[in-house]
């Protein structure tokens, strides 16, 4: 009964404080707890909307895929879909021999940014901040870049951000939280995932995924077409044909001086 007991508390514990992937729509989902489990007739199910599961791979030496994903899944190590859609999004259970694991999976539609190297990169998130509970966060690859504590205004920058994040100085008075990224480096690049915890639970998530482009410095760069010319180097380039007219006339004038002269003899 104790045994019994235990295992009920574990499983809800599972069920409260699963893992949790979030994924952009489109991108590639990787569901590593199966790369863990090795027990033949082990399977991945998806739950749907009114409790029903639907599996979406068993493990027979590798993982295989049931025929709702074989065009998105092959035969691997691990459950991966090559390309996710808005349906794979919600609670997903591992079922390996005696031990379930459940999987929170969040299909995320993105905005996309493109910014230039060494400009400052803005994403834009709107939240109701009366009552100043919970924490913002934004985070890169699951790695954090910054953090605003809604009660204490008290801030955290993660690493490589430092002195590069900030939000508007009245984010309380008007729910404006909107990230300012200064000095946008090309290693900046990547999918940007933006919510606000509160009592251990995210909401409000969004995503941008944002484009790096090289600085333009030179002329050149900013003209890459374009044909310059300068005092020391007359006539300008792009332009041989000047020259060649010259060089034609003359012929011409010498032909018909020569040709005078033969008429005159």
């Amino acid at each position: 009964m104790a045994a019994l007991t235990l295992r009920a508390l574990l499983f809800i514990v599972n069920l409260t404080f699963g893992l949790t992937l979030d994924t952009i729509l489109g991108d590639r989902v990787q569901f590593p707890e199966s790369e863990h489990c090795s027990e033949r007739g082990a399977k991945l199910q998806h739950t749907l909307t009114g409790g029903s599961n639907k599996t979406v791979a068993h493990l027979e030496g590798v993982w295989k895929p049931l025929d709702d994903y074989k065009d998105r899944m092959s035969p691997n190590e691990s459950v991966i879909l090559n390309r996710s859609n808005i349906n794979d999004q919600g609670l997903y259970r591992l079922t390996c021999g005696s031990e379930e694991k459940l999987i929170h999976l969040n299909v995320i539609i993105s905005s996309d940014k493109s910014v230039t190297e060494g400009e400052a990169a803005r994403m834009t998130f709107h939240y109701f901040t009366a009552g100043k509970l919970g924490r913002y966060r934004v985070e890169r690859n699951t790695q954090l870049v910054f953090e605003l504590d809604l009660s204490s205004g008290s801030t955290s920058q993660g690493s490589g951000f430092e002195n590069r994040t900030s939000v508007a100085p009245h984010w309380s008075s008007d729910g404006d939280l909107t990230l300012t990224l200064q000095g946008v480096k090309p290693e900046d690049r990547g999918a940007y995932f933006l919510y606000v915890l509160k009592n251990r639970k995210r909401g409000h998530l969004q995503a941008v995924r944002m484009r790096v482009s090289p600085a333009l410095n030179t002329p050149e760069e900013r003209n890459p077409g374009q044909t310059t010319c300068t005092p020391q180097q007359p006539p300008c380039k792009g332009t041989p044909w000047i020259p060649l007219a010259i060089i034609v006339a003359l012929v011409l004038v010498a032909l018909a001086v020569y040709r005078q002269r033969i008429c005159w003899s």
